[in-house]
């Protein structure tokens, strides 16, 4: 078992942010010395703890695991 993980891929998307959320973004990684990008991405990853969310994903893949074309999320337990 490898000692370091492999790193996850990278997928470019455009997002538009309001103002005082894209002004909170900046401020937040200049405060942590990090790049907006590390910051989008951990906040987002903690939405897998939300339980709702969980059971509602779990759902839908129960429902779709018959269709063998649909793309499945990444799991991101254990990543943030």
């Amino acid at each position: 078992m490898p000692i370091v993980k492999k790193a996850p891929g990278i997928t470019t998307r455009e997002v538009k942010l309001e103002d005082p959320v894209n002004q909170l973004l900046e401020d937040y990684a200049r405060f942590i010395e990090s790049s907006p990008y590390h910051v989008i991405n951990s906040v987002l990853k903690k939405l897998w703890r939300d339980q709702d969310y969980r059971k509602w994903r779990d759902q839908r893949r129960g429902a779709q695991s018959g269709s063998p074309n649909v793309a499945q999320p990444s799991d991101l337990r254990g990543r943030a």
